[in-house]
């Protein structure tokens, strides 16, 4: 179906009006979703610094805890001298260094093969299996960085779980190691205090990493010592790093959750804009049908035209670019109009022309007729040499003012020349000799009529001496590629260039039928433009060389105007 302007311009204008709206609710809707994620972000991020300061002052606790013990002289001494009458001393004071959230102390002795812990439930001493020893030795080398702590699997408990431990040694009087102090957090007690127990994080999932990304601490506990699952779907991940235990504190949250309610008011503008946009094609419509109006008037104006009516003119509504258009289009109708007068007037003129030329006609006739019955008359004289001239001077007219068109051949323009020729010849008494060149292959060559007379005769007049009998003009006819060239030259008193200067501008033409060099000049610009040239090389005493280039045709209307 095809819409008209009025239905295009309507449509165009609830096209624009949709995407803007789009394009806003768009804009806006993007806007607020970061503005919420930015707000949400920071108050995660405030939560998670707080959570993981307290996580830091626990973790400093506990360091301070295995110091505090491993530096203690009772426990040293009571090491250094174990027995089983020092055991219960060793394990009561222990037990005093467990306090808030350091939930255990254990005491190991490498030597006795033996580890005393001091938990909630128990102060026990615990003799150490080969897997326990290979466990206590690798909890025993700690951490590259000293303020972080060791996360594990206490292998030594029956009921196994997480635990952040910090270890020291104890040094004898020779500096040797003799024992190790482990002050243990449990990760559940760290979780309920630190994690969840502070802080609102109930729009995602939070856990605490490790330095190397193992899950420390989360809701989870099939994923505590795994490494961190990464992020799938579309979520929005919040981090905070404990600055003293280089602890990661990590929450990722549903972008549709923190978002969800946007949507709906995105949808919601979405639906509105589209309401207002139907509302606003009532008037639309009315408007649209006013600024057509003068379209519609200037439309059925053309249309009377078309059948035929040029008095119709259409109706200026305003100064604006359509009432310019229609102002316009009534003065083309009138140029129209007036120039179909002028045409018609001319074609009555022509016709009287034609009229005139059929009563002329006879005159050529007549004239060929004439010379004609003169040639026979001198033939019957025995004037041989006359009628040669009168037969060649016939066909020198007959060729000049017949309607053969304004292309000739080459070989038609050399014979009329030749012809041309003899009665020069004639005329000086055979003064000078003419020599013709002309390539067999392009004697079919189509050039304009006329072209090479007028440098022959500019030579015979202009260029040599015709009171002496050595004159020679000589016309070359050549091909150059797709070039025709035409060169008349003679070797007679030559020109100055002030002659060569008239001569070009058309000051010095021939007199046999006033088509000069000028006018041989600007017929091959007007058929070749700049692709036919004429040129003149002359020095005094030296003859002149008439030169022309044009492109060569085989066709008689190729360059016909």
């Amino acid at each position: 179906m095809k819409l008209g302007l009025q239905e295009k311009i309507i449509g165009s204008i609830l096209l624009v009006s949709m995407v803007v709206s789009i394009v806003l609710s768009i804009v806006f809707y993007n806007n607020s979703v970061e503005v919420i994620e930015n707000n949400y972000v920071s108050s995660v991020t405030d939560n998670l610094t707080v959570c993981a300061g307290m996580f830091d002052d626990v973790m400093k606790d506990t360091y301070y805890t295995a110091v505090n013990a491993a530096s203690d002289p009772d426990i040293q001494h009571m090491v250094r001298e174990y027995d089983s009458e020092v055991r219960a001393q060793l394990l009561e004071q222990l037990d005093s260094y467990r306090s808030g959230y350091i939930e255990s102390v254990y005491c190991y002795l490498p030597e006795k093969r033996v580890i005393l812990k001091a938990t909630p439930s128990e102060t026990v001493e615990q003799e150490c299996s080969e897997t326990d020893m290979q466990w206590l030795e690798d909890v025993a080398r700690g951490q590259e960085n000293p303020l972080s702590p060791k996360y594990h699997t206490d292998q030594t408990e029956l009921l196994k779980k997480q635990s952040f431990t910090y270890t020291k040694p104890i040094y004898d009087e020779a500096g040797e190691s003799v024992g190790y102090i482990m002050a243990n957090a449990d990760e559940r007690d760290i979780f309920f205090g630190c994690l969840q127990g502070y802080g609102n994080f109930s729009d995602g999932r939070s856990y605490i990493a490790t330095p190397d990304g193992r899950v420390a601490s989360s809701t989870n506990l099939k994923s505590l010592g795994e490494q961190a699952p990464e992020a799938e779907g579309d979520v929005l991940i919040t981090t905070v790093t404990a600055p003293l235990s280089r602890y990661t504190l990590v929450t990722v949250s549903d972008r549709s959750v923190i978002t969800g309610h946007i949507v709906e008011t995105r949808n919601q503008i979405f639906a509105l804009a589209l309401l207002f946009n139907l509302m606003a094609c009532i008037p639309i419509l009315i408007l649209v049908r006013r600024m057509m109006r003068p379209v519609k008037n200037l439309e059925e104006v053309m249309v009377q035209v078309g059948q035929g009516d040029l008095a119709v003119r259409a109706q200026i509504y305003s100064e604006d670019e359509i009432g310019r258009l229609s102002q316009g289009f009534n003065d083309m109708i009138q140029q129209v109009e007036d120039l179909i007068d002028e045409l018609v007037t001319q074609k009555l003129l022509k016709k009287e022309a034609e009229i005139e030329a059929l009563k002329y006609q006879i005159t050529p006739h007549f004239m060929y007729n004439t010379l004609n019955s003169i040639k026979y008359a001198a033939i019957l004289q025995n004037s041989a040499e006359i009628a040669e001239q009168l037969e060649a001077f016939i066909e020198l007219l007959q060729l000049s003012a017949s309607d053969r068109g304004a292309f000739i051949t080459v070989r038609q323009e050399i014979h009329m020349v030749r012809n041309y020729v003899k009665l020069q010849m004639f005329r000086y008494a055979n003064s000078f000799t003419v020599q013709f060149d002309v390539c067999p292959d392009i004697e079919g060559c189509y050039i304009p009529g006329l072209l090479i007379q007028p440098l022959v005769e500019n030579a015979i007049l202009h260029g040599i001496d015709l009171k002496r009998s050595d004159g020679l003009i000589t016309v070359r006819v050549l091909r150059d590629e797709n070039e025709l060239a035409i060169k008349v030259e003679d070797n007679g008193r030559g020109m100055t260039a002030e002659e060569l200067t008239r001569l070009m501008n058309g000051e010095r033409k021939s007199k046999f039928s006033g088509i000069g060099v000028h006018n041989v000049r600007e017929r091959l610009q007007l058929y070749y433009g700049k692709l036919g040239k004429l040129a003149f090389y002359s020095r005094e005493n030296h003859g002149t060389s008439a030169v022309i280039t044009m492109p060569i045709s085989y066709d008689a209307e190729e360059y016909t105007i």
